[in-house]
């Protein structure tokens, strides 16, 4: 989820004039972006996979979670930290989840681009079917800068969570770039893991700053694709 947030944050850094301003985001791709200091970022994300997930005797094709995260500091001028509540049972809510923190660091990189690194774990405290996961470590870096005269976003980074089995643990890479296509949408591509993902980011005026993307995974494996809708929206804590 929070990469719409993260995405977002980046195109106004880069302070895009407003005749040409456009939404860049990567839809289901880890990013280097992290929740800025007194801002809470809240994300709803439900997925069909055309292979059953979960823990049985609750596997399911269909599945649904939601996030809270709470960002600490300033980024620029410091360091920013990020602490998250995740629910990973939507049907059953609150009885499956884990906590996540992560700190991150944004760089000027020339007149043109921002660069920002996070060192992220996941998979904190874990209860309920989840219960036996170990935690997962990221670390991620993401440039943000314009090609053209559109914005675009590269991702790169090495993380222990990104399997297919949500379980594993295995070291693996994920790469990504995004590019904004107009106000409203970005088109984003990458590999996370064990899986490539080919999405969009839609940022429409009506929803008053909530970022919807929409994600395909692994759909060069036949038969085993997942295809998401990710909703977040970003608050400031206080005024």
């Amino acid at each position: 989820m929070k990469h719409i947030f993260l995405a977002t944050a980046a195109a106004i850094a880069l302070g895009a004039p407003a005749a040409t301003a456009q939404t860049i985001g990567m839809a289901g791709i880890p990013s280097g972006f992290g929740v800025a200091g007194n801002v809470v970022a809240l994300g709803f994300s439900g997925s069909y996979s055309q292979q059953l997930r979960g823990v049985a005797p609750n596997q399911t094709h269909w599945d649904a979670a939601t996030s809270a995260t709470f960002g600490f500091g300033n980024p620029v001028s410091g360091v920013g930290v990020e602490v998250g509540i995740n629910l990973t049972s939507f049907r059953r809510f609150g009885q499956s989840g884990h906590l996540s923190v992560g700190v991150h660091r944004m760089f000027q990189a020339n007149d043109r681009g921002v660069f920002s690194a996070a060192l992220r774990a996941d998979y904190l405290g874990a209860w309920g079917d989840i219960k036996t996961y170990n935690p997962a470590y990221s670390l991620i870096g993401s440039y943000a800068t314009s090609v053209g005269s559109r914005l675009a976003m590269f991702s790169a980074g090495v993380g222990t969570g990104w399997g297919q089995n949500g379980s594993d643990r295995t070291t693996r890479g994920a790469v990504g770039f995004g590019i904004g296509l107009n106000g409203q949408w970005a088109a984003s591509v990458g590999y996370v893991g064990q899986e490539s993902v080919i999405g969009a980011v839609w940022q429409p005026p009506a929803l008053n700053g909530a970022s919807v993307a929409f994600s395909i995974r692994n759909i060069e494996d036949s038969g085993n694709a997942t295809f998401a809708v990710d909703i977040g929206r970003a608050f400031a804590l206080m005024r």
